[in-house]
């Protein structure tokens, strides 16, 4: 939804997280046979990662945006987006107007009369500079650049997706393919750096604490470090994970970006319920990367 984003839990909604999805299953469509190509990320990912499973997986708190990593190298290679703009206004997406400006990376859907869904587009920042919008379809697309979106593109997840489009559009089934866990973490922990946001951390500390248990989660990591994929993603987003969740000769782990935000993001107002929540975010994340380096030590003998 267009506007300043809700920085509690609280502000979100299932309608409005619905009419995310069904925004996105609509933009799949849009795109054709390229439409495989699109890597969800962002917070309308937790969805598919971690699915409601009462009481023992609890519903994520939800998004108010859709955000889409596109495939630049199929640019490169001449199977671009050369006809972007037209398929999606053709499907009723609009241009959103940022500052009364129209902007190219950042486009609305109505989904109904009161409301509005944003889809933003981003591609990797291989040879471009992290945080500006790079041209995909001449000057009416363009794609926001972000470091390390690339490994969205191996490192994903699909689910089949049924939902109603938007005004009498009829209910369709898309195979939609997402962020996994380690690729979700990796670019929630630059992005909680990067901006210290409260969903950011929300939105991290839920896909850690019910996507498995500590070994499972830690055994995802694991794997995708011995693809030998990625590596510096990989070694890049776990040390700023660690930064921001774990002690170290600045501060106390509860202390650092990453709980507090956490904390915040629940509501909580009293001292003690927020610095509990800070010290489990902060314990979370301690406890499972250690075990991702103790694997690995067993996995990899040193020399």
């Amino acid at each position: 939804m267009a506007g300043v984003k809700p920085t509690t839990a609280a502000g979100y909604s299932a309608d409005v997280t619905e009419a995310c999805e069904r925004t996105l299953l609509t933009l799949i469509g849009a795109f054709g046979s390229l439409g495989e190509t699109l890597r969800l990320v962002g917070g309308l990912v937790p969805r598919y990662l971690t699915p409601a499973a009462p009481p023992d997986v609890p519903a994520h708190a939800g998004t108010s945006d859709v955000d889409i990593v596109l495939n630049i190298a199929l640019v490169d290679a001449g199977e671009g987006y050369a006809s972007l703009a037209d398929q999606l206004t053709a499907r009723g997406f609009e241009r959103f107007l940022k500052d009364g400006k129209p902007s190219s990376w950042q486009w609305k859907l109505k989904v109904h009369e009161q409301m509005d869904v944003i889809v933003e587009f981003l591609r990797d920042a291989v040879g471009q500079t992290a945080g500006r919008p790079v041209n995909v379809d001449g000057e009416r697309v363009s794609a926001l650049a972000v470091t390390f979106a690339e490994i969205v593109h191996d490192w994903f997840g699909e689910k089949r997706v049924a939902g109603r489009l938007p005004g009498d559009g009829g209910v369709t089934s898309r195979v939609i393919r997402f962020a996994d866990v380690p690729a979700f973490v990796i670019l929630k922990a630059m992005a909680i750096e990067q901006r210290n946001e409260n969903k950011d951390a929300g939105d991290l500390v839920h896909v850690l604490r019910y996507a498995g248990t500590i070994d499972e989660v830690a055994e995802l990591f694991v794997q995708r470090k011995l693809s030998n994929t990625h590596s510096e993603a990989m070694d890049v987003g776990l040390k700023t994970l660690r930064r921001c969740f774990c002690d170290d000769e600045d501060a106390e782990g509860y202390e650092k970006v990453g709980p507090v935000r956490y904390a915040a993001f629940q509501g909580v107002t009293d001292e003690d319920s927020r610095v509990a929540l800070q010290r489990f975010a902060s314990g979370l994340v301690h406890a499972i990367l250690d075990r991702f380096e103790e694997r690995l030590a067993e996995l990899v003998p040193a020399g």
